[in-house]
């Protein structure tokens, strides 16, 4: 007996142990499925104590027929296979193993050893409920045994039930023999086992939600330390004075057992061992009651808070929203109208194309100007858009800053260029002041330096109606080390605009935000440019600083923390800024590459044709495809030297098409380098194009500038020729050979030229379309004698080669070249009109008396 009562009290003990290690958990994070766990060892308890209390007071088992022996362990089987099913991890709902069924025949080999000892009730119910919990268990752990090579996780918890009742099972069926001695009784081991598992089945729990989580359960809180030596208190108290008055209660009962007849006298004692339990079961589920108000009470409070946030910032969206379609609207307006009038103008000039050059020439200046609107609005809503995935980058952690060494007069030039020209559109005065003394090499993020500049600028010139924008920079050096040498970058815009209301400077750099809308209303912007400025100085290590007074204008103070490369300073930039401004001329192409041969690869046509009139004047061989499977068949044939491909089209995106043609290592352009064309232009797009085996990324809108260096950076230099903007294609002097040096009567050729020019152009394209060769090579002739007599040598070689290729029905020959001539007959036409309006002609000579010359 002795050895029964120890196992019980440590049965007894570790049931304490881990009902208050379920409940501090509880409390400090709760969770549905803990509350089971705490009613499986609320209900053990109310028998676990019940049972040792009395075998230590009385020194013998309680009557097992007794409701009360097995009222507590008949609600814990209910609720175990109920924890185990909540336990399950959710990849193994769907799976089902016949080896979980295995249980089933024990059980009912158990039920029929066990039934003749009377119990059937208990039998039935703890059996059934046992076998099923089992069962669930073996099912989770042949999962994980199935499919642990591919990561399934390991149900911790399946594994101590499973041994929890195992030695049920033992216990049950142990208890039906009779053993020599109780030290050789598998009972009490089993039982040591068994009471062990109250301590594992919280631990599974515990690492089963970190396997969830991926971190540590959160085991500490200001309610759990306040509980837990409340409840510690409680618990041994109850146990400590249920075990003090059972004693009492037995002394009394001995005294006057000899009055009590046949009645059972000491079966008060377990009402009262009973009444016990009750009290710390109950006072336990006061503890679950209070922590599940607060824990409701805290979700309320924390749902209400949500509420009021996403009210606001659905308010603030819902602005932003209606903001952006007028921001939208209004330059898709000028897109559509401006283009309208390009169409109505290019048609009139189709249809009735004016005879004096004065009236053409109005036509497409006025056409100039459409395009240049066009432009304008283009750019906006790039502005807008690049604004929304600046922000996403950022918030997203995307965004990363890259130092490296650059020039900081090369950045101020490039902002100051920029902003000029919007500040003269509003009649602004646009002042520059920097620091000649400030060194001009330093390190830092040229990009991001760049673009808070701009952003700062951009705003000043926005919300000035008259008067000045102010670009002042300098620096506050502070030398760590003789070896390191650092500066605040320090930049302030001021300007007179509109200025910011005293309580609106604290929202100024909130998201979706627009200051003072009723009075800014017609001023486009998102409201992030300002949002995003911060957020990348703080990336910077900087900080901005705003002063501004209504109606009277605002300065912007952005401070940047850079290292210096070199201490040569940055000089008079005022000076060389309005010399640049002055010498500034049209953007020109810079090279020419008529043996070079691209393809383009998008499936939609206008992406094709925008890409084409880009390259025009670069003479570049260009095929075209407009799905992935026809530009395999192009790439199997024919050897380019880049090719550009779309990422997204029907059927077969540019990734697949790409990867087919790069399969066959035999292929003529296995080793050509593929540029994704895309629209995706989200954070990490660039680096996920080119880990699937493109060379670049370039994205849609196409920006020409970066097209053309993309160009240059991929194409053989070989077939690369340089274009500066001063090379001379028509040598005057060598014209004017033929007409003794007769300058006016020179003139009067070019002029002749430039207007047959304009009737030659279109039949040359006719005759090579419709492969006319004879007419063709007529024409050529004529264009190689005209072109030598004004000094157009290069293109009086072409025409010569090309006369001898039509006469020859060299197909071939003729497609090689007749691109490369046509754009640089366009250039010397260009070239001779510029030098035309310079030095107009005033003479009268009659245009009817010029004779066609020949030079051999």
């Amino acid at each position: 007996m002795l050895f029964e009562q120890i196992l019980s009290g440590y049965s007894l003990l570790l049931n304490l142990i881990a009902l208050m290690i379920c409940l501090f958990q509880y409390v400090s994070r709760p969770r549905k499925t803990w509350t089971y766990a705490l009613f499986f060892f609320l209900a053990t308890l109310l028998s676990n104590y019940y049972w040792c209390i009395y075998i230590i007071v009385m020194g013998d088992d309680p009557n097992v027929s007794s409701t009360l022996a097995y009222f507590g362990w008949n609600l814990a089987f209910a609720t175990l296979p109920v924890l185990q099913y909540k336990m399950r991890y959710r990849e193994e709902a769907h799976f089902f193993s016949p080896i979980s069924l295995i249980p089933v025949p024990l059980n009912i080999y158990q039920f029929l050893l066990y039934i003749q000892f009377g119990g059937l009730f208990n039998n039935i119910w703890q059996g059934t409920l046992a076998t099923l919990s089992i069962c669930l268990s073996i099912n989770s752990i042949v999962y994980f045994l199935k499919n642990r090579k591919h990561g399934a996780k390991c149900p911790y918890t399946a594994f101590v039930i499973s041994l929890f009742i195992c030695m049920e099972y033992i216990m049950w069926t142990s208890s039906c023999f009779d053993w020599p001695s109780e030290w050789l009784y598998p009972y009490n081991y089993a039982s040591i086992v068994d009471a062990l598992c109250y301590i594992l089945l919280p631990f599974a729990m515990i690492k089963t939600y970190r396997i969830l989580e991926g971190k540590e359960s959160k085991t500490s809180g200001r309610l759990s330390d306040m509980l837990r030596p409340i409840y510690i208190g409680v618990v041994f108290v109850c146990c400590a004075g249920g075990y003090l008055l059972a004693l009492w209660m037995r002394q009394m009962l001995m005294m006057g057992i000899d009055q009590a007849g046949e009645a059972d006298p000491f079966s008060v004692i377990a009402v009262m061992l009973f009444v016990v339990s009750i009290v710390i079961v109950l006072f336990s589920l006061a503890i679950i009651l209070v922590v599940g108000i607060e824990s409701k009470s805290a979700e309320s409070d924390a749902l209400k808070e949500a509420k009021v946030i996403a009210e606001r910032s659905n308010a603030a969206k819902s602005d932003f929203l209606a903001n952006m379609s007028h921001e939208i609207r209004t330059p898709m307006n000028a897109v559509l109208g401006m283009n309208e009038m390009i169409l109505m103008e290019s048609l009139r000039a189709r249809d009735e194309l004016p005879a004096e050059r004065g009236d053409i020439k109005k036509i497409f200046t006025d056409i100039c100007n459409y395009a240049g609107n066009i432009e304008s609005a283009g750019n906006n809503l790039l502005h807008i858009i690049n604004d929304i995935l600046d922000l996403s980058k950022i918030e997203a952690g995307k965004l990363e800053i890259i130092n490296a060494e650059y020039k900081l007069s090369s950045v101020l030039n490039d902002v100051s260029n920029m902003i000029i020209f919007k500040a003269k559109t509003k009649d602004l005065k646009f002042e520059v002041d920097v620091d000649a003394s400030m060194p001009d090499a330093l390190y830092g993020d040229e990009v991001r330096i760049r673009q808070v500049i701009t952003n700062l600028l951009n705003n000043s010139v926005k919300y000035t109606p008259k008067g000045t924008v102010k670009l002042s920079v300098k620096g506050a050096r502070h030398d760590i080390s003789s070896e390191e040498a650092k500066l605040d970058l320090i930049v302030c815009v001021t300007d007179t605009g509109i200025g910011i209301k005293e309580e609106d400077i604290k929202r100024l750099f909130d998201k979706f935000e627009r200051m003072d809308l009723e009075k800014n209303s017609t001023i486009e912007g998102t409201g992030l440019g300002l949002a995003i400025t911060r957020k990348l100085l703080d990336m910077m290590g900087g900080s901005i600083d705003v002063q501004s007074k209504y109606n009277e204008g605002s300065s912007f103070t952005i401070t940047i923390p850079q290292k210096i490369i070199s201490d040569e300073p940055i000089g008079d930039f005022r000076e060389k800024f309005e010399k640049a401004v002055n010498a500034m001329k049209a953007k020109r192409q810079v090279f020419h590459a008529p043996k070079a041969k691209l393809l383009i690869v998008d499936d939609t046509k206008m992406n094709i044709i925008v890409t084409k009139g880009l390259l025009k004047d670069t003479g570049i061989q260009i095929d075209s495809a407009e799905s992935g499977e026809e530009s395999i068949g192009l790439a199997h044939d024919n050897a380019y030297d880049i090719i550009f491909m779309d990422q997204r089209m029907p059927e077969m995106d540019g990734v697949t098409a790409m990867h087919t043609i790069k399969s066959d290592r035999n292929g003529i352009n296995f080793k050509t380098p593929f540029i994704c064309l895309t629209a995706d232009a989200v954070s990490g797009a660039r680096e996920r194009y080119i880990a699937e085996g493109f060379n670049d990324y370039l994205t849609k809108p196409i920006d020409s500038s970066a097209l053309e260096e993309l160009i240059l950076r991929y194409l053989p230099k070989e077939k690369i020729e340089d274009v500066s903007e001063t090379d001379n294609i028509v040598d005057s002097e060598s014209g004017l050979l033929y007409f003794g040096g007769d300058e006016e009567f020179y003139k009067v050729i070019v002029n002749e030229y430039i207007e047959e020019a304009q009737k030659r152009m279109p039949e040359l394209e006719q005759y090579y379309s419709e492969q006319d060769w004879e007419n063709y090579g007529i024409t050529v002739h004529a264009l190689k004698s005209t072109s030598k007599m004004i000094g157009a040598i290069k293109l009086s070689e072409i025409a010569l080669r090309m006369e001898n290729a039509a006469k020859e029905a060299d197909v071939n020959a003729i497609r090689t070249e007749h691109e490369e001539m046509m754009i640089l007959y366009k250039r010397v036409v260009g070239q001779l009109a510029d030098k035309a309006e310079e030095n107009p002609d005033n003479s009268e000579t009659q245009k009817e008396d010029i004779m066609e010359f020949n030079p051999k």
